[in-house]
């Protein structure tokens, strides 16, 4: 089953058209989750093949590089970024009722082209309400992972905002090595420790910034950073454009 708190930012959702092909796709910083409606294809990917069947949900994990066969298909993903759990296979999930996930898909989309104030947690919501299905019509086995390094991440979690939270405090609350934390952190959640730090604290940062309640300075301490220099400049890293062109954006 899906760990019950399963963490997640939607970054988008499309409806687009595949042609007949046989294409490699490299690695990407998202997952994303899939529905084919009429035909049916195949992924390869670590020595593996992957079929899917008209009627499937495919989810694909961030950082899995991989060759994608498949007739020509119009086709709703949505992209999102797990925060709190790492996958490291493409699942496909054959699907008993594909007309039920085929609406909440077109729900999801519908909500990200009305672009309506709050749109993010709705979408967020038909997302979780995809996951939820899937749990309940096909099952979603976890597989097991190092629980004292998932601990140490759910407190990460609860106190990103602490600008004295290091990762040697988390390794040793974990009771491992701080070299066997990062390697084992890389090895659940794709990423390390300082970047999934810095992605808690940015995500929060954005929702502080869209209130326009607090200047930058004080957003900054709210998320965990001593120095709003250093903020601004990991918000940069990880959006991939500046504070103020960030808020420029949202307000048109």
């Amino acid at each position: 089953m899906l760990p019950d708190k399963l963490a997640i930012v939607v970054t988008d959702v499309l409806r687009y058209h595949q042609k007949q092909e046989r294409r490699a796709v490299p690695q990407r910083p998202f997952s994303a989750l899939s529905l084919r409606l009429k035909t049916p294809g195949k992924y390869i990917y670590k020595d593996k093949t992957v079929t899917f069947a008209p009627g499937s949900v495919c989810l694909v994990p961030a950082g899995v590089a991989y060759e994608r066969i498949n007739l020509e298909e119009d086709i709703l993903v949505i992209h999102f970024h797990l925060l709190n759990y790492a996958l490291e296979d493409i699942r496909v999930f054959s699907l008993p009722d594909p007309e039920k996930y085929r609406r909440l898909f077109e729900k999801a989309l519908q909500l990200k082209t009305e672009n309506e104030t709050g749109s993010t947690y709705r979408i967020t919501a038909v997302v979780y309400e995809i996951l939820a299905e899937l749990t309940r019509d096909v099952g979603f086995a976890a597989d097991p992972k190092d629980n004292r390094v998932m601990e140490a991440a759910e407190a990460m979690r609860q106190r990103f905002w602490d600008p004295r939270l290091s990762i040697e405090d988390l390794a040793k609350q974990a009771c491992v090595s701080p070299a066997y934390f990062r390697r084992e952190f890389h090895r659940l959640y794709g990423t390390s420790p300082k970047e999934y730090l810095d992605t808690l604290r940015i995500q929060y940062a954005k929702s502080l910034l869209e209130t326009d309640y607090f200047s930058q300075k004080e957003i900054a301490a709210r998320c965990g950073y001593s120095d709003v220099g250093y903020f601004r400049t990991a918000f940069k890293r990880k959006i991939g454009k500046s504070i103020k062109a960030y808020l420029a954006d949202i307000r048109k």
